[in-house]
């Protein structure tokens, strides 16, 4: 969490919902914080509230002289001229009143339009406006409630404000919603609730009621990009300087957002995965919507938080790529750099034949995650799908990551014959053999129920036989090609070759299935207490381990 020792006295209203953020992201986001904060002051003025008076709470740009900020008579004294035109303008600066009422409060819902025009500088608005909506929820005994307009109206997202972050940041729609998508959301509310829209000037001139409605849109540009957004409500507006491009460009790629280190988490680490070729491990944390991740074998665990229950995951270069449900529809999380189109793929569960009972008590190992061209690829329950266009893939037996990122090697059946990429030439694999792929050419594919082929690029290497319900788990070359088994009790680990077979004692007696790295000779091997080895089996030693607390 960000600590408040780290932030300014000015910010210490917010030092709860800045804490989602990175600690010199929250700092450099504070000023737009204030400035925003100011904005709803006065349009919300606390004092219109009904109730008993109870102190002050925030600023406003209406009040009595005696709430005037020692700060504005100073200018009257020693800029009479600028006072006078902060006056005239409605510039100045008051505390504002608070009150008490012993009434049952209602929700504040927030409606925030994710479209085509909100993106870029207006999200760092919307952000701002969020954490301020949650500091005046929590100081008026409220809930935070947010919704997404162009989502199934009455889906809110409820709970913690991290969580509620993490599903706005990615909810992006491919296009406009209309005043009729927010009179649907806002039948879903109650009398006692307190409803505010965050849109552009294209919704907002739409809406009948203007009272509560931010509008954001972009006024100056620098040489990164815009630099003002012009902020309005009701009939006031401020144009508000952004945070410097390269925080804006952390907060809007998702790295700004706190992930929480693993040793100050709770709950066990779970399912390991490699799920490509760069040296990182992911598994599931606490949760279904939680994925960690971390570098090997150096590189400090992060946990994500994400919008529903994560289904599958990969790394693509930098991008940690995360397929998660919302609302019965499978969407990418990009974190990391934008991804071309990605963030605007949406699937149902029905189209590939998943139920969100399923979904919901996920809990088994992640899927991985390939990209194939401009087409996303995953598997569910033994059967592979194209999600770009929501088309089973009935021919497709195995995948595993290439020499490209978006060109993995894939074994495939045509006609009584499996091809596909990497696989030899010479040798004609039957469309009934089962198939393993491994790092570069490695291939192994069954000729029986026990005994299984191996072939790389210098030629067939030979026969392997392995006990009767044993599991492959992957292909490793360690002075040649070995398979990597478990047994099928799940708890001996053996590496088998055509000349020897040898049990790996030390990486056995996991309290979970184990995850071989796909071109390097790494097993993560779960531990009890929630901890993961990560072994060399080359070496046979401890690579790292990744530990859930202490």
């Amino acid at each position: 969490m960000t600590d408040h020792r780290t932030l300014p006295p000015a910010l210490a209203p917010w030092v709860s919902a800045l804490s989602t953020l990175a600690s010199d992201v929250a700092l450099a986001m504070g000023p737009l914080v204030r400035r925003v904060d100011e904005l709803f002051s006065g349009a919300e003025d606390a004092g219109t509230d009904d109730g008993e008076p109870d102190g002050y709470d925030g600023l406003a740009p209406r009040g009595t002289i005696e709430r005037l900020l020692p700060s504005q008579l100073q200018l009257w004294q020693e800029l009479p001229d600028e006072f006078v035109r902060r006056a005239a303008d409605g510039e100045l600066l008051y505390l504002a009143a608070a009150t008490r009422s012993p009434a049952v409060r209602g929700r504040v819902a927030v409606l925030v339009d994710t479209g085509p025009g909100q993106l870029g500088a207006a999200r760092l608005v919307q952000l701002a406006a969020l954490v301020v909506l949650h500091r005046r929820a929590t100081s008026q005994g409220r809930s935070l409630v947010v919704g997404v307009l162009g989502e199934r109206p009455g889906s809110w997202r409820d709970g913690d404000l991290g969580r509620q972050l993490a599903g706005w940041l990615v909810a992006r729609r491919a296009t406009e919603p209309g005043p009729s998508t927010v009179r649907e959301w806002t039948e879903q509310l109650d009398a006692a609730d307190q409803a505010w829209v965050l849109t552009g000037p294209h919704l907002a001139d739409d809406l009948p009621d203007r009272h509560r409605v931010l509008v954001s849109h972009e006024q100056e540009w620098g040489v990164d990009g815009a630099s003002v957004v012009r902020a309005v409500v009701g009939g006031r507006h401020l144009d508000l300087p952004l945070p410097p491009a390269d925080v804006a460009l952390r907060v809007l790629r998702g790295t700004a957002f706190r992930a929480t280190p693993v040793g100050t988490g709770v709950g066990p680490l779970r399912t390991p995965l490699f799920p490509s070729t760069v040296p990182y491990l992911i598994a599931r944390g606490d949760g279904p919507a939680e994925v960690v991740s971390v570098r090997v074998p150096t590189g400090r665990p992060r946990r994500h938080q994400l919008p529903g229950p994560a289904l599958a995951a990969t790394w693509l270069g930098r991008r940690l790529v995360i397929l998660s449900c919302v609302d019965e529809t499978l969407r990418p999380v990009v974190i990391g750099k934008p991804l071309g189109q990605t963030h605007e793929l949406a699937v149902p569960l029905a189209a590939v034949g998943l139920s969100v009972s399923a979904v919901e008590a996920a809990a088994g190992p992640l899927s991985p995650l390939y990209f194939q061209g401009g087409d996303l690829l995953c598997e569910f329950a033994g059967d592979w799908w194209n999600l770009s266009n929501a088309r089973p893939l009935s021919s497709y037996l195995t995948v595993a990551p290439g020499r490209q990122p978006d060109h993995p090697r894939l074994a495939r059946r045509g006609g009584t014959h499996i091809w596909g990429t990497g696989l030899p030439d010479e040798v004609r694999i039957p469309a009934t053999a089962r198939v393993v792929l491994g790092a570069g050419t490695m291939t192994a594919w069954s000729v029986g129920d026990t005994t299984w082929r191996i072939q790389t690029a210098s030629g067939l290497v030979g026969d392997v036989t392995i006990e009767q319900g044993t599991t492959i788990i992957g292909l490793v070359d360690i002075d040649g090609p070995h398979l990597v088994t478990v047994s099928s009790s799940g708890l001996i680990v053996r590496l088998v070759s055509p000349t020897h077979t040898r049990t790996l004692t030390r990486w056995s007696g996991g309290v979970g299935a184990p995850a071989l790295h796909p071109s390097q000779p790494w097993l993560a091997v779960p531990r009890p207490v929630g901890l993961i080895e990560i072994a060399d089996l080359a070496t046979n030693q401890v690579l790292r381990t990744v530990r859930s607390s202490g």
